[in-house]
């Protein structure tokens, strides 16, 4: 028993012991949750943080003078805290009528820094192309809503905080002048801005007859709408066909005319001339193209080309298919060789006819009725035979049947030597003929005598 005591006793001074080294443990175990909380508190702080703020904010226009039409532009600066990024811009407050005003999507322009009261700015710059249809003269009131981006960072953690913002703007002043009618030219026709007419021939060394494309180019700055191309005054001197339009963009247009001169006075074509108004000098101007020189060529320099198109298009082909080509020609020369026989054949039956008619009865008359009958028959078919003849030219080489007496005019068909045609007309060197229905011109050289 003393023994069980005595071990008992011994026992509870090392339970003592070890409760006096334990005891400073609970408390280096506390400090850890507490630091915990500190930084859970710090980073809610952050995140409550107050965002960036936007200070101003004002619209322009560039030019400060603006007439109807004209194209300019309207500015937008914004002042924020530096770092904030702006999203989502809604500019209200000004006219958003189609009719009076076009305005185009805001664009980043610039980005600068600032320091004001020791404070880092950002200043914005965006631009909007715009134009106003109406004459207009008001002060608007506009207000600005967007979101307001920043990033924060708090120890390991970082975010972004977006905010939405409004701003009342300071007040935009739209002035918009209508054009002025002094001056005002009577082929204006509504172009705005600075603009140059150009133009060219596709050749200045020709001959009566030749087509002649005249090519005109608008281009320029500023508005142009529908404005049309201006065309050269007429002149009697040329056969003028209608202006085709080529290419129209929004500041270019394209066109080009055909001009055939008629004889060789015609030295020149006139200036075309196109009226805008330039909103830079405040007043009507004009472009002007031309005039454009002309230069006639002697007739003895136009078988050359043609000597050309003939070893370009001849081919053996062309020969083989010769019978089958020239068969409708063929027949037609042979018709109209063929009706003066059969005006003597008719004319010697109808003698013969007359003549058995009335021998039985009256002799004498019969010799001579039927007689003038056949005199009758066979002069009028030697005088059509004649005709046709001298009417009736064949081709000596192959050649193409044109649309003008031109060199360049467009080809019509071809016709094969031997070919027969009768001709119309003759200008210079060129002769218009019919090839069994078929007109066109083409070189008097290659016709036979």
């Amino acid at each position: 028993m003393r023994v069980g005591r005595q071990k008992t006793e011994d026992r509870r001074p090392k339970a003592a012991e070890r409760g006096q080294t334990a005891g400073p443990r609970p408390q280096a175990a506390g400090l850890r949750p507490l630091s915990a909380v500190l930084c859970l508190a710090f980073f809610l702080i952050s995140l409550a943080a107050r965002a960036g703020e936007i200070y101003s904010g004002r619209l322009y226009t560039v030019p400060a003078k603006i007439y109807v039409n004209q194209a300019f532009e309207i500015h937008f600066e914004l002042e924020v805290t530096f770092g904030n990024e702006v999203g989502d811009m809604q500019i209200s407050g000004i006219p958003n009528n189609p009719a009076l005003l076009t305005v185009g999507q805001l664009e980043t322009v610039s980005q600068n820094r600032i320091m004001r009261d020791a404070q880092a700015i950002n200043v914005l710059h965006y631009t909007a192309a715009a134009r106003c249809h109406q004459p207009i003269n008001q002060t608007f009131e506009p207000a600005l809503l967007c979101m307001l981006s920043e990033h924060r960072s708090a120890g390991f953690f970082s975010h972004v905080q977006s905010f939405q913002k409004q701003l009342k703007l300071d007040p935009f002043t739209l002035r918009v002048l209508p054009l002025p009618e002094a001056g005002r030219p009577a082929q204006f026709s509504g172009a705005i801005g600075a603009f140059r007419l150009r133009g060219g021939l596709s050749q200045t060394s020709v001959q009566p007859g030749d087509i002649i494309t005249l090519s005109l180019e608008l281009a320029g700055q500023g508005w142009l709408n529908d404005a049309a191309m201006p065309a050269p005054p007429p002149s009697p001197l040329f056969k003028t066909y209608p202006a085709k339009e080529r290419l129209r963009e929004p500041l270019r247009i394209q066109t080009e005319q055909v001009f055939i001169p008629t004889a060789t006075n015609a030295t020149e074509i006139a200036a075309t001339r196109f009226c805008f108004f330039n909103p830079a000098t405040e007043r009507y101007e004009e472009s002007v193209a031309g005039p454009f020189r002309l230069t006639f060529t002697s007739l003895s320099a136009a078988p050359k080309t043609d000597d050309v198109r003939v070893i370009d298009t001849a081919t053996p082909a062309a020969a083989a298919a010769l019978p089958q080509t020239v068969t409708l020609e063929r027949m037609s020369l042979t018709l109209r060789q063929a009706v003066p026989l059969l005006l003597g054949c008719g004319g010697a039956l109808a003698a013969f006819f007359v003549f058995f008619l009335l021998y039985g009865r009256h002799r004498r008359s019969a010799f001579l009725i039927g007689a003038a009958l056949l005199a009758a028959g066979i002069g009028t078919g030697y005088a059509l035979s004649g005709k046709t003849a001298a009417a009736t030219r064949t081709l000596t080489r192959h050649t193409e049947v044109l649309f003008a007496p031109s060199h360049a005019a467009a080809a019509l068909f071809s016709l094969n030597p031997g070919s027969a045609v009768i001709p119309l007309e003759s200008a210079g060197a060129w002769v218009r003929v019919d090839a069994s229905g078929r007109r066109g011109w083409l070189p008097a050289s290659t016709l036979s005598e």
